[in-house]
């Protein structure tokens, strides 16, 4: 008898706690959320003495209890992820200034001036070729005097093409300053010169 008094008692308790937060949640949109979790837990609270009389219980709260361990390791997962892919691209940030500032410094050797300069590295964690520089674009201009500090200037987008002058029919042939330039970085960070665009402006 007492159990059956102290499963009354809860499913009153229950429905008037319900009836409560119903009514003071109004017309809110979250209504009809909460009375789908409240229709469960209701279930429960019914069928709570028949799982216990046929010794069933255990098993609810351990299935409960794995739903919600897996629920929650999803959510660590996925928190996690956003972590681990948020430090990846600080990372490759500062890996790309870095190498920016390393080409800098070897086109102020040869005289030029970095204009712009764009790099794509590969991010598969999972590829043997990880942090590999796949392709590298450069965009640079002579420097007037080596003596007078140079000044970043604003240009008009480079279009990368395949190489072909459409209107003459004729290739653009690289000048010898490029192809020693591309020779240089291509060696320095072991990449093939097919994958490096570098334009000179000027000159």
């Amino acid at each position: 008898m007492g159990e059956i008094y102290d499963w009354v008692r809860n499913t009153v308790i229950y429905l008037i706690l319900n009836t409560i937060i119903m009514n003071l949640l109004g017309n809110s949109s979250y209504k009809k959320y909460v009375s789908i979790v409240s229709g469960m837990i209701l279930l429960l609270i019914v069928v709570s003495p028949f799982f216990k009389l046929l010794k069933m219980d255990g098993i609810l709260d351990y299935y409960l209890n794995s739903n919600f361990y897996r629920t929650d390791m999803k959510d660590y997962q996925k928190e996690l992820k956003l972590m681990e892919e948020k430090q990846q691209q600080a990372l490759y940030g500062d890996i790309k200034e870095r190498i920016k500032k390393q080409v800098t410094d070897m086109l102020s050797e040869e005289g030029l001036y970095l204009y712009d300069f764009d790099i794509v590295m590969n991010q598969d964690l999972d590829s043997k070729e990880f942090g590999e520089i796949t392709s590298m674009i450069i965009s640079a201009g002579y420097q007037e005097d080596q003596g007078v500090p140079v000044h970043k200037i604003n240009i008009e987008k480079i279009v990368i093409s395949d190489g072909i002058d459409r209107e003459n029919d004729k290739p653009n042939i690289p000048s010898p300053q490029e192809i020693h330039v591309k020779n240089k970085i291509s060696d320095f960070y072991n990449m093939d010169q097919d994958n490096i665009n570098i334009s000179i402006q000027g000159g």
